[in-house]
């Protein structure tokens, strides 16, 4: 299992960056390429209303399944995703969902237990919003049992560093005893010593994706 955390500053920010989730797309496919689960999780600045989070392939699925097999590329149940934010759709919510979507991935908070309606997560300016999301591949989200957006007004609130509330996700995930030796015989370790005249090159090697051993 792969956990990503994101944070996408509001859309229209200095900060902002318009290219973050193809950038975060890139790396979702890099992900499944190796065959991995992904946790995708953070604070999207993305509004989405109840809007669909995947393409509905099984018409075609039923009719051509030679063209569009599905396989595990959708979850064994999906509930309706309810959103309990009526703000409407803002920020970033074409490019999350068009992530989604492209991805395979599928998003939690308003499908499970615990999170039913789509709790609001963040509490500023007066208003909330649901813009902190759990979206999952399909292996995990069958592996999902609940969802809680926390209340507890020492998270979030008045006094409190924070303006969103924390979420907590549950899996009951299949696991496998891995001894040492198999460890040993496939982990692959690289250690870099800082050197403070050649910044530079380190940032460059650290970044290269294709280290010599």
């Amino acid at each position: 299992m792969f956990l990503v955390v994101v944070y996408a500053p509001p859309k229209g920010s200095t900060y902002a960056d318009e290219g973050l989730f193809d950038n975060i797309a890139v790396e979702v496919g890099m992900i499944q390429d190796l065959g991995g689960s992904i946790l995708l999780t953070g604070d999207f600045n993305a509004r989405t209303s109840a809007a669909d989070d995947y393409v509905d392939c099984r018409y075609f699925a039923d009719h051509m399944p030679d063209m569009l097999p599905l396989g595990n590329d959708f979850p064994e149940v999906l509930p309706e995703r309810h959103n309990s934010d009526k703000g409407g759709l803002k920020g970033w919510h074409n490019e999350f969902l068009d992530l989604c979507r492209s991805s395979g991935l599928f998003i939690l908070n308003g499908r499970i237990a615990g999170d039913e309606s789509g709790e609001c997560t963040c509490f500023a300016n007066g208003g909330s919003s649901l813009v902190d999301y759990m979206v999952t591949s399909p292996t995990l989200f069958n592996c999902a049992t609940s969802l809680v957006v926390h209340k507890c007004p020492l998270f979030c609130g008045k006094g409190c560093d924070s303006d969103h509330r924390p979420l907590s996700l549950n899996l009951q995930l299949p696991w496998q005893h891995v001894t040492s030796t198999t460890l040993e015989s496939h982990v692959d370790i690289r250690r870099f010593k800082h050197d403070a005249n050649n910044v530079h090159s380190i940032v460059s090697t650290c970044n290269n994706r294709s280290l010599d051993a």
